[in-house]
């Protein structure tokens, strides 16, 4: 999906709201439709289908299932701050994510989870590693010495006693072989070490990926500085992470322009997960995002790729 021609501005919005509505629309009648089920393929329980008037500002669940693993992918870092603002300044559209986690089986939120999320920046670079290349002929960034020592668009915070985390960050960009995303990982049982600003102990409970439509997608890489790249993106239908999970809950992201109409005042994200909390998740996911790839999946391992090899996690 190239971007070397975007559509007129007023184009792209249009085609935002109807393509929101109808999104809108089929994921409230399988939320309708999975009322009765008492069980899933992951072994998950459905408890509560819920119907909320304001989906874009509220993080409710409209149905509540165990999120499947994702794998983990190679760019992971131990160690992350404890913050709201993960920005540090890289240049992007502005996005508040929010992120409400749930126990699956009571649709009760759970409060003190931790949830770190992290993702490359509008050039598709990630911090604390060494080697990126998200794409040939795209401009390099004047820090590059710099990235594989930053902690730039990387962060964990503690659920409130709604569930909720809300993170300050930026629009992802892309990188080769993936369609956009934010990693996250969700932990329980640990605490926040105040002389570090860590979080420590504990175990994983769930260990993700969050997805973009591709109508705010065309709309945010029109502005720079996405609009600045000559690599193809990849869309959601072609990711083999996000596989056949684009209408589950869990996996994308409800967005909404904080400004009428104007791309350039942020955009915020809202997604409700359902988390076992007494799980620990020991392998990452599968590399298809299945349900039941948990802890014996075959997710790919922490660490960088080797220098010169295109991430595909």
């Amino acid at each position: 999906m190239p971007l070397l021609k975007p559509e007129p501005y007023d184009v792209l919005i249009e085609r935002l709201k109807t393509a929101r509505a109808d999104r809108r629309a089929v994921i409230r009648a399988g939320a309708g439709a999975a009322v009765g089920i008492t069980a899933l393929a992951t072994g998950a329980s459905l408890a509560l289908a819920q119907n909320t008037s304001t989906p874009a500002a509220s993080a409710s669940p409209d149905v509540c299932v165990l999120t499947p693993e994702l794998t983990e992918g190679p760019y992971f870092v131990d160690g992350d701050l404890v913050r709201t603002d993960i920005t540090q300044g890289r240049a992007g559209v502005p996005l508040s994510l929010k992120i409400n986690v749930v126990n699956p089986d009571s649709c009760i939120a759970i409060e003190n989870a931790a949830v770190e999320i992290w993702h490359c920046d509008a050039l598709g670079y990630y911090s604390g590693v060494a080697g990126n290349q998200p794409g040939q002929g795209d401009p390099v960034p004047d820090d590059l010495d710099t990235i594989p020592t930053d902690i730039f668009l990387r962060g964990v915070q503690l659920t409130d006693a709604d569930g909720n985390v809300t993170f300050d960050t930026i629009y992802p960009g892309w990188y080769s072989g993936r369609a956009i995303h934010i990693h996250m990982k969700v932990y329980a049982g640990g605490d926040v070490d105040q002389a570090s600003d860590t979080y420590e102990g504990g175990h994983t409970s769930h260990t993700g990926q969050l997805f973009f439509d591709e109508e705010t997608n065309d709309l945010v890489f029109a502005q720079e500085p996405y609009s600045t790249r000559v690599s193809t993106r990849l869309a959601n239908d072609d990711d083999n992470i996000l596989g056949d999970h684009e209408e589950e809950p869990g996996f994308m992201l409800d967005l909404a322009l904080v400004g009428p109409d104007d791309i350039t005042k942020g955009v915020t994200g809202t997604i409700t997960v359902g988390v076992d909390p007494t799980v620990t998740q020991t392998g990452g996911g599968g590399t298809g995002g299945g349900p039941g790839q948990g802890a014996s999946g075959n997710g790919g391992p922490g660490g960088n790729p080797p220098q010169g090899t295109p991430p595909t996690q």
